[in-house]
């Protein structure tokens, strides 16, 4: 497997879902989620209504805006924090079509990677590595899998792995 390849698709797909999204976003805004000392070893659901994301267990302390939008038969779903503490720009984003079916995973931060570098983790589908599965209750979306990581800073480590556990909680979705 191609290191350049995967790092780079990780990161072309988590910026595209991003800018996808960020251009039809709402300024409705959901409590932080708090995160843990500790990674725990299965995220805790999110309260009924609020968006929150975890990865390996350890969820974002955020204050996300959510976002949704339905064009055709794919829907964008979207959480941003845009001055998060730990992740600066913080982004994290599914795409799903009409069937249910996850087509990509997106989560991004400007800052907090390994050795001072962007943090970002990434799934697509019918890419090598991660996968990721949707269920939802009205309004409320939640896409549970894995992705796929690199350190930017050792890009011959090669890819690492790490589970994500994300729920969007949409007030209204944009187009549906």
């Amino acid at each position: 497997m191609n290191t350049k390849s995967v790092t780079a698709a990780l990161v072309a797909s988590a910026a595209a879902a991003a800018l996808f999204v960020t251009g039809c976003s709402d300024n409705a805004s959901s409590t932080p989620a708090k995160s843990s000392a500790a990674p725990a070893p299965q995220a805790a659901p999110a309260p009924s209504g609020k968006s929150a994301a975890s990865v390996d267990g350890k969820a974002f302390d955020a204050t996300f805006t959510t976002t949704c939008a339905k064009q055709g038969g794919t829907l964008a779903l979207a959480l941003t924090d845009a001055a998060n503490a730990a992740y600066g720009n913080l982004s994290v984003s599914a795409t799903v079509t009409g069937t249910d079916t996850v087509q990509a995973v997106g989560i991004a931060g400007s800052k907090g990677g390994d050795a001072g570098q962007p943090y970002a983790i990434g799934y697509g589908n019918g890419m090598p590595g991660g996968s990721a599965k949707l269920t939802k209750d009205g309004n409320t979306y939640k896409v549970t899998g894995e992705g796929v990581s690199a350190d930017l800073a050792n890009p011959l480590a090669g890819p690492k792995t790490s589970k994500f556990d994300i729920t969007f909680a949409c007030s209204t979705v944009v187009g549906g």
